[in-house]
């Protein structure tokens, strides 16, 4: 049976951005809250997958993941209920996990969800967790960085594509967002054309969260003047993205030069490195701040320390003590102190 147009160009979206041949034969854990996102997403998968015309039946696995937070009471456990009938009607398996019901920062939660994930990614062997970010997700996501001063790596948006974690427990997942190019309108008006029903969550209207704020009231004012504010967000984050893609080589190159240890973190000062460094012009360009702002910001994931407080502010203070300038001492946000002697610089971070 032919598909409706609108579920047809969800479902051509989400091949283009992430074709079947990559995960049929692997485990695929989907990230589904019930809503439409994920619910599409879901949905789309799971008909891949099992598309008639496939050569041979899969290898892999596909599993549904619901973590309820309880923050909304029957709701929370009708979203769950919503989530369970779905799983059984696509006759796939269904982990849940129930949280606190204690109201928490945006962070925490989606601190507990991720750990959930991890943990059934573990248990089921599986290389990808999945989730339906939408391209409305990435722009109000680019907006909330753009308003806590994040740098040109921040404007990128979210990744399609990228490990679960840096750490040794993580960096063999994979996180996959094959949705980012579609708009959240067009993901309800395609799941309505299947009459495939979702389950809306009436938090999102409140703006308490800062997320919530900018989906409600900011962007609809940007587009009462820019009526395609959003679509052409999304295009200037593209660009961010592959200018970040590019950078990538020569963020190694730089941490190949300049990192001395990864325990406790530490760095050859920029001004005490000389040489080819400073003659030769296709050398790695250790002296340039947005360079050495990425690559230190890989060092923070790597670390497995809080990014989500730090700023540019911040990193332009740890370029400026990496090249001799400012104070010889310097504790940032995550309780990260730096210390600076005459040869390097050494970040550890301080618990409790």
């Amino acid at each position: 049976m032919t598909n409706p147009a609108p579920w047809q160009k969800v479902r051509n979206a989400i091949e283009s951005a992430w074709p079947v041949s990559g995960y049929r034969d692997l485990g695929v854990v989907v990230g589904c809250s019930g809503g439409a996102d994920s619910v599409a997403l879901l949905r789309s998968l799971v008909e891949s997958v099992r598309h008639p015309a496939a050569p041979s039946p899969p290898r892999g696995f596909i599993v549904v993941a619901h973590f309820n937070h309880q923050f909304r009471g029957r709701e929370s456990h009708a979203d769950a209920e919503f989530v369970r009938q779905l799983a059984e009607q696509l006759a796939v398996p269904l982990e849940t996990k129930c949280g606190q019901g204690v109201e928490q920062d945006e962070e925490s939660a989606r601190n507990d969800r991720r750990e959930f994930f991890r943990t059934v990614m573990r248990r089921h062997g599986a290389r990808y967790l999945t989730l339906g970010h939408s391209r409305d997700d990435n722009v109000e996501t680019v907006l909330y960085r753009l308003m806590r001063g994040t740098g040109p790596a921040g404007m990128a948006g979210i990744a399609s594509f990228r490990p679960f974690s840096d750490d040794p427990s993580g960096s063999d997942f994979v996180i996959a967002r094959p949705m980012l190019d579609l708009g959240r309108d067009q993901i309800r008006e395609a799941l309505r054309s299947i009459n495939a029903p979702w389950r809306d969550d009436a938090s999102n209207r409140s703006n308490a969260y800062r997320r919530n704020w900018i989906r409600n009231e900011l962007l609809p004012t940007m587009q009462s003047q820019f009526p395609q504010a959003v679509p052409a967000i999304a295009r200037a984050i593209q660009g961010q993205r592959q200018w970040l893609d590019a950078l990538q080589p020569v963020i190694d190159r730089w941490l190949v030069a300049v990192q001395i240890r990864e325990k406790p973190l530490t760095l050859r000062r920029l001004d005490r490195i000389g040489g080819e460094a400073e003659t030769d012009p296709t050398a790695t360009p250790l002296r340039d701040q947005a360079v050495a702002i990425e690559a230190l910001r890989r060092c923070w994931q790597r670390s497995g320390w809080p990014l989500r407080d730090m700023g540019q502010f911040h990193w332009t203070r740890v370029f400026e003590m990496l090249s001799g300038r400012g104070p010889d001492a310097l504790t940032l946000p995550g309780a990260i102190e730096i210390r600076r002697d005459s040869w390097a610089v050494t970040l550890v971070r301080r618990d409790g």
